[in-house]
């Protein structure tokens, strides 16, 4: 009974951020606000689940591909289970919502105390990182989150299950491996033999995970590059477009007073830091997309395992103070505010939610291209408009969102079908006599 008592108050903080995660982002699916990359991996289950393939037209170049051209990440497979057995868009956002919280259930599990049973799954709780990535669409990547955390929690306790959770943190996406060579590097001189089985593995991985990505996109456009590398092409221009990683740089560090920057463990994150400020694509440099999966653990462990090395009292003001800063920020930028879509109008309540119905039962089973191909993702073939490519899909569809013209630009061999709701085009590909 002391141990049920004892998670209680972590296991109430984990159900109100459950739900404010799962209730918010499916909100915005269902007024039409979601973005294309919930449709590509919606598209690339459908696939897998139904041709046993895991290719998807959307990501990358709009043309058919196989996932690992775009990114590696092993756990499409197991996760498309889920959708065999609930092929729905919400299954996803609920699955997402669930591995973000679940790091407040497997804090109190480092120590019996207090500061573990409430106070940091609390802080945890407020952190906004976790609420933009969930309204960021659904990414498999997440699940690096609780990993780590589970990991950690087997390194401190010098079990052997640090080497499951390692092996399975480093298959979640090929950029993980950078952060594994750089906690080996950190922990060498305390940890010999494991961080050097950690650096070699880690690095033999990353290797691999690059040789792979170059293989993939090979296939598609005769190019062996990895997607994404035109990203770093011109770094010095990139260093001067940073107007948006302050914010990021804030909302990551804020909530913890900046404290987790005296662990050396904080030094694993000068990979991310690199491609972020080096990256031309503003999506690296914000706080508000799922970019920042990877930081979460890292800088939540920092700032722990700081704090306990302080001396009771400034502990407890410490403790105040992060929680006073937290409470601020979470209210003005929070899922309890309306500032907090970065896409204000995407949170519009007054956009209905049977368009999603109508959406998800039109033309089934035939190819479309439309301007919202992720509510039309539950199909084999479906690609994102863009006005200078031709397309061989069977349909148009195009969805006039509120003060939006038609289409000024409709594909080369299309031709007008019909219009549901006014705001629903539908144009048919043309028969060639």
């Amino acid at each position: 009974m002391k141990s049920i008592r004892y998670h209680l108050p972590s296991f109430f903080i984990w159900l109100v951020v459950f739900y404010f995660l799962s209730e918010r982002s499916i909100f915005r699916y269902l007024h039409m606000g979601a973005g294309v990359d919930i449709g590509l991996f919606e598209n690339l289950f459908y696939n897998l689940v139904h041709l046993g393939s895991a290719v998807t037209a959307l990501g990358v170049d709009g043309n058919t591909h196989h996932y690992f051209a775009d990114h590696i990440n092993w756990f499409i497979y197991p996760l498309s289970l889920l959708y065999y057995l609930f092929p729905i868009i919400e299954s996803l956002l609920i699955f997402q919502a669930f591995v973000l919280s679940l790091p407040i259930l497997i804090i109190p599990f480092y120590k019996k105390e207090k500061t573990y049973q409430w106070i940091y799954p609390l802080l945890y709780s407020l952190f906004l990182p976790i609420y933009w990535i969930q309204i960021f669409d659904f990414h498999p990547e997440v699940l690096w989150i609780p990993l780590f955390f589970l990991f950690f929690y087997y390194w401190i306790k010098k079990s052997r299950y640090w080497v499951l959770y390692f092996i399975l943190s480093l298959l979640v996406k090929e950029e993980c491996a950078l952060v594994w060579i750089m906690f080996s590097l950190v922990l060498l001189r305390t940890n010999q033999k494991e961080s050097l089985f950690i650096g070699t593995v880690s690095l033999l991985y990353f290797l691999f995970s690059i040789f792979l990505l170059s293989k993939m996109q090979d296939s598609i456009s005769n190019f062996a590059m990895p997607t994404h590398w035109e990203r770093y092409k011109n770094p010095i221009a990139a260093l001067k477009d940073l107007h948006l990683f302050p914010y990021l740089f804030l909302f990551l560090n804020l909530p913890f007073l900046f404290l987790q920057f005296k662990n050396k463990l904080i030094l694993c994150l000068l990979p991310y830091l690199f491609y972020s400020i080096l990256s031309s694509y503003e999506v690296n440099k914000t706080p508000f997309t799922h970019h920042s999966f990877i930081a979460v653990p890292i800088l939540v462990i920092s700032f722990i395992e700081t704090v306990e090395t302080l001396k009771i009292k400034t502990k407890y003001l410490v403790f105040i103070t992060s929680l006073l800063v937290s409470f601020f920020l979470f209210l003005w930028f929070g899922p309890l505010s309306k500032t907090y879509s970065y896409k204000r109008e995407f949170m519009n309540p007054v956009l209905t939610t049977e368009d999603v119905i109508t959406l998800r039962n039109l033309l089934k089973g035939k190819s479309i291209v439309s301007n919202i191909p992720q509510y039309l993702s539950n199909r084999h073939q479906v690609q994102l408009f863009l006005s200078n490519k031709t397309y061989s899909a069977e349909y148009f569809v195009f969805y006039k969102f509120k003060n939006q013209p038609s289409p000024v630009f409709v594909p080369a061999g299309y031709e007008w079908d019909m219009e549901i709701e006014k705001h629903i085009q539908i144009y048919k590909q043309k028969k060639i006599d």
